[in-house]
């Protein structure tokens, strides 16, 4: 994600800064990424912590997991059908709103059960396990029929992470070194098209994707829509007024995601939050005269900076960290649970980088809640 979304930012923040974007300024953003690129590495070669390790080795017990992954699944589809029967509902700044925001907060589990039981069946390849595999995810791969990145993305890593862990399939270098690439290329295309994508794919007009890839590939190149610019002044206005969160973002974020405005009511849930976020956005205007694009993100590299500085950037060492125990928990020690979290999880590290810690952070937390619930009920309990 360093090199198929920040860096193609990088290089067109550079040729256009834009208003408000001064040298020093281009200077820290492209600082902050580079530390944030190399705790990552170095969150990943630290030596692991064997207590960590023994905790999460939990033995499961494949029968409970079949059925708790059938209940996953179940409460997936009946969300569904109240998302089918209601109108969402649109915010000032495009984002869902409503009623709708909850059913999709419980469809999201969908996806947990289709990790499931595509492991049970390419280790067991029953008809009950390849059938529940399909129901299960469907609903993601609707998703990236219209074209949403992130399930995209999300659909892939389950199928490439369960191919490895049950198979050890290992894709060719030159087709990973080609997808990065392509990668690069991809993301403005999807912003842009969505689902249009695999109507120009499926109809054959390679013509057209590769002349609407070279339009929205020059068009961030031009610098009109950065979102990288977008963290380049969040870092500056952190810099230079010393306005910190010390991690009250990252506490909001959470508050948005799992308090229900529509039940507890918004007031009381805007009084659970400190809303620092409201005193950048007086800031980006009155000194740069900035406004926040609509559906852009400030990215992790703004969101870590502006909560703790410099020292914010090794949030990626710990998330590197965590990855690390995870692999050897479910590589080495073949733990399922392990296996489970770490497919859930790589969707959201993305995502951290490319919309914020904050995002990560809620997405995070569903995924340690509801494979959490999964694994209380599915260990195996041992009798002496």
């Amino acid at each position: 994600m360093f090199l198929s979304f920040i860096l193609p930012q990088a290089f067109a923040l550079i040729e256009n800064p834009g208003t408000g974007v001064s040298p020093t300024a281009l200077d820290n953003v492209l600082l902050v990424s580079s530390i944030c690129a190399a705790s990552c590495w170095l969150g990943y070669q630290m030596k692991p912590n064997i207590k960590l390790l023994k905790s999460l080795n939990i033995v499961i017990d494949e029968r409970k997991l079949f059925i708790a992954g059938t209940m996953l699944m179940a409460e997936a589809w009946f969300f569904n059908y109240l998302l089918s029967r209601t109108t969402v509902q649109i915010a000032e700044n495009y984002n869902w709103t409503g009623p709708a925001t909850i059913y999709l907060f419980f469809i999201q589990a969908g996806n947990i059960a289709f990790g499931i039981f595509l492991l049970q069946a390419l280790k067991r390849p029953r008809f009950l396990n390849i059938i529940f595999t399909v129901i299960s995810g469907w609903p993601l791969f609707n998703s990236v029929l219209i074209g949403r990145r992130q399930p995209t993305m999300t659909f892939a890593i389950i199928i490439g992470i369960s191919l490895f862990l049950i198979y050890r399939y290992v894709p060719p270098r030159w087709l990973i070194i080609t997808g990065m690439l392509l990668l690069t290329f991809l993301i403005p295309l999807f912003g842009e098209l969505r689902g249009g994508v695999w109507n120009l794919i499926f109809s054959g007009n390679w013509q057209g994707i590769l002349y609407v890839t070279e339009r929205a590939f020059s068009s961030q190149q031009k610098g009109d829509f950065l979102e990288l610019r977008n963290a380049a002044l969040i870092i500056d206005i952190a810099n230079n007024k010393s306005l910190y969160g010390f991690g009250t973002g990252w506490w909001d974020s959470i508050v948005f995601q799992f308090v229900p405005g529509q039940i507890v009511g918004f007031e009381f849930k805007k009084s659970l939050q400190f809303n620092l976020w409201d005193t950048y956005v007086i800031q980006l205007k009155n000194l740069y005269g900035y406004t926040r694009p609509n559906g852009s993100t400030i990215t992790g590299i703004g969101d870590c900076f502006m909560e703790f500085g410099y020292l914010g950037c090794f949030i990626y060492a710990l998330i590197a960290y965590i990855f690390k125990h995870l692999w050897i928990c479910g590589v080495n020690y073949k733990n399922t649970f392990c296996q489970i979290l770490y497919m859930g999880l790589i969707s959201p590290a993305m995502i951290c980088l490319t919309h914020g810690v904050g995002t990560f952070l809620q997405q995070g937390i569903f995924q340690l809640i509801f494979i959490g619930l999964v694994v209380y009920y599915s260990r195996v309990k041992y009798k002496f």
